[in-house]
This record gives structure tokens, C-alpha cells and sequence, in this order.
């Protein structure tokens, strides 16, 4: 009788719904087909069925699994004691891996040492660095004797080595996160877009820009900087123009009070937003609407001052604006380059001036805006969701099917 392979697929950052958690999603259900599988994370921010719900998959073959401490880093900075991490690190570790024949890591950061028979990551942008590089920037390490220090890389080196031997395999969510990695970590990832889904466009569409994002208060997104284009375009092009600003908002006070802030901001303006909206809602806000609005690193500086954690590591909502027919203007940095085709489904804009400007361009000429949108549905194709699934099937086969190895330098 064949055995069902166990897998277990860890959230490593759960507080919200976002991309990373559609990801999450997409890979449950598809090792669901095959395998006894458990959702691990934290426990906040969402449950295994509310996750199906959003995303519209059947996740009940699937089993939750919550560790409260999942949010925490799985890196061993220098200030910290390295005796303590392997007494109790690398115990939280294994209590976190061990039981499954395949251990796969869904986050931004480290993976923690594996005790699964193999494992995979899934890499959305390495915040973290391989010891070397974090360790560089630590101000304790430094104040360290050359003996100290040389006594406690090799120990750091092995650990890393240790950590990354139950990997099978590195996946990133894009060609310039699999650069990152390469570049942190000293490992080639291989590239696996995220899933899109979406219906295709309404006709006619309607005069609605249109802007998807968290209502994060740190303002990771920029939304801010759409209020300054507004205006802008709306003297180009007249006042039949909207904009239609969608987002998740946590409870949490200060989440509250910047949808509060942005909506104080907005007074006077043809703005809508649309908090926390179900999904149907979303889809079809995306399918009316002419235009894509993308401000993630937009506001004015040249690509290469901007640091790489604020650029737009892949860009799911510009996929799924280009699939519901919306042509998109986003920043001319991070994974949005390996969407957008510039001045063929779309605009790669450097800085404000040339959102407004290539807006105001789609604006005064509808069929010029009507021919990059169907080129806009045409490209958003190849990051179709059946595309993700057939290639994550297939990589969890082919880690299920051999031992681990080695694949750090």
C-alpha cells in the first residue's frame, strides 16, 4: 500500500491576506492532490478556511497547524548568543520541520534548519543575509577580537551549511529576486512567477484608474504620490476620470487611522476606496476600469538610489489588472520589469511626471489605449495560475522523489 507523503508548508510571514499568502494558497491546494498536508503559521491575520475564501480553493483536504512563535527570524545575528540558538534555535527548528517527509518554506526571510526528510523554499525576497553579510553590518561584531571573530565565522559558516543541506531546491518569485539570493545567500534559485487568476475585461470599460494595495501606515505602496498625480491628469483630460484605490486594512488602530488619512487626503477628489471588499468585488472593479496605477518606489528618484526591499519584488495586482484588460503604469524597477513591456502592453514610468504623462497620453487616444490593453491580457497569460500549479507539482515531485543534497557554496 503506498504511503501519502506528509508535507508541511509554512507561512513564514502570516499577519495578512497578500501575495505571499495566495502563494501559500496555490501550493496547499495542489500538494493537497497527492499528499496529507498541513498549513503551519502563526496563527493571526487569517484561518486555513478564511484563506480558501479570499483566494477561491477548496482547502478542506488540508489540516492547520499554528506556532505562535512562527513570525520569528531563523538568523543568527551577532549580538546573540550563539550557545543559546543551538540549545533552543535550532529545538524550535526541528519541533518545526521533523515531521514531514517534505518541509516547504513560504517567507522573505531565512529558513530554518531542516529536519524534514527534504525540503523546498520559496523565496518572496531574502531580507536576511548569509552570515558574512549580516554579520558585517552588526556593530558587536566589529567590537570582537580578529581571533573571536574568525572562531565564531567558522561556527556561523557551518550552521549556514547546516541549514541549507535539507533544501533540495531554491525557488524565487522572480528573476530579480533570484538575483538577491544569488547575491545574500550565494545560492541560484530557480524562477517560479506567482499564480494569477482573474476574469477577462468588461466592455465598455468605464474612465477608472484603478490601484491595488494593503493600507499599510508605513505607506510601503506610496499611495500618497497618487494624490499628487491626480490632479495633474484630471487638468489634462477633464473630470470623467476617477481613481479607485483597493487594499486590505488589518484592526489593528493605526492601520484604521491611515485609511482615515488617506481618505482626509482625498477630500475634493474622484476617489473611491474600496476596504477589505470581497473578492467579486475586486474582480470587478479590475475588468471596468481603463487604467493600472502602480506607485511602489514612484516618487521621483532614479532606479538605482532606490534600496531593493521598496521595489515591487514580482507585482501580482499588475498581472491582475492586465488580465481584467487594464493598462498598466508602474515603476521602471524590481520584477515589474519582467511584466510590463514598455510602449507595448504597458508603461515603465522612472518617476511621477511620467506616470501622469503616459496617462494622459491613454486618455486623449482610445484606441491607442484599447490595442496595448489587449496586449496588456495577451503578455499577463504566461503568469496564469495553471502555470504555477503545473510547475510546483512538478518540483515537489521531483524533491519527494530524491534526497537532499548540498546546493550551498
Amino acid at each position: 500500500m503506498r504511503t501519502v507523503p506528509r508535507v508541511g508548508v509554512f507561512d513564514h510571514l502570516s499577519a495578512d491576506l497578500g501575495g505571499s499568502q495566495l502563494v501559500v494558497a496555490r501550493m496547499v491546494s495542489v500538494l493537497s492532490e497527492e499528499c496529507s498536508v498541513d498549513l503551519i503559521h502563526g496563527g493571526t491575520g487569517y484561518t486555513l478556511a478564511g484563506l480558501g475564501e479570499a483566494f477561491g480553493l477548496d482547502l478542506r483536504r488540508a489540516t492547520e497547524r499554528i506556532i505562535p512563535d512562527a513570525g520569528r527570524s531563523f538568523a543568527v545575528p551577532g549580538e546573540h548568543s550563539l550557545a543559546g540558538y543551538v540549545k533552543h534555535g535550532l529545538r524550535f527548528d526541528r519541533s518545526l520541520t521533523e515531521p514531514y517527509d517534505l518541509f516547504v518554506y513560504s517567507g522573505h526571510g531565512l529558513p530554518p534548519v531542516s529536519s524534514a526528510s527534504t525540503a523546498l523554499v520559496y523565496c518572496h525576497f531574502p531580507i536576511e543575509a548569509r552570515p558574512e553579510a549580516e554579520l558585517a553590518a552588526t556593530m558587536a561584531w566589529h567590537r570582537r577580537s580578529a581571533i573571536d571573530r574568525r572562531i565564531r565565522m567558522a561556527s556561523y559558516n557551518y550552521l549556514w551549511r547546516r541549514r541549507m543541506r535539507g533544501y533540495r531546491r531554491v525557488l524565487a518569485n522572480s528573476q530579480f529576486t533570484a538575483a538577491w539570493i544569488e547575491r545574500l545567500w550565494g545560492i541560484r534559485a530557480g524562477v517560479m512567477y506567482p499564480p494569477v487568476s482573474m476574469e477577462g475585461p468588461l466592455e465598455p470599460k468605464r474612465d477608472v484608474i484603478v490601484s491595488i494595495g494593503r493600507f499599510d501606515p508605513r505607506d510601503r505602496k506610496n499611495v500618497g504620490v497618487q494624490f499628487e498625480a491626480l490632479p495633474r491628469f484630471l487638468s489634462q483630460v477633464g473630470d470623467t476620470w476617477s481613481l479607485c484605490i483597493m487594499g486590505f486594512c488589518g484592526e489593528a488602530p493605526e492601520e484604521r487611522k491611515y485609511v482615515d488619512m488617506l481618505r482626509d487626503r482625498a477630500r475634493g477628489l474622484p476617489v473611491t476606496f474600496l476596504v477589505n471588499a470581497d473578492r467579486s468585488r475586486v474582480r470587478q472593479s479590475l475588468r471596468e476600469a481603463k487604467l493600472f496605477w502602480h506607485s511602489r518606489g514612484l516618487a521621483g528618484h532614479e532606479e538605482e538610489s532606490l534600496p531593493a526591499w521598496r521595489m515591487e519584488h514580482f507585482g501580482i495586482a499588475t498581472v491582475e489588472a492586465m488580465m481584467a484588460g487594464c493598462v498598466p503604469l508602474v515603476p521602471a524597477s524590481g520584477g515589474q520589469l519582467e511584466i510590463v513591456e514598455h510602449a507595448m502592453n504597458g508603461f515603465l514610468c522612472r518617476d511621477v511626471d511620467a506616470l501622469i504623462a503616459h496617462s494622459v497620453e491613454l486618455a486623449n487616444d482610445d484606441t491607442l489605449r484599447a490595442r496595448m490593453s489587449d496586449k496588456a491580457t495577451e503578455r499577463s497569460m504566461a503568469f496564469r495560475a495553471e502555470v504555477f500549479d503545473r510547475g510546483f507539482r512538478e518540483a515537489a515531485r521531483e524533491v519527494l522523489s530524491t534526497t537532499a543534497r548540498v546546493i550551498a557554496r
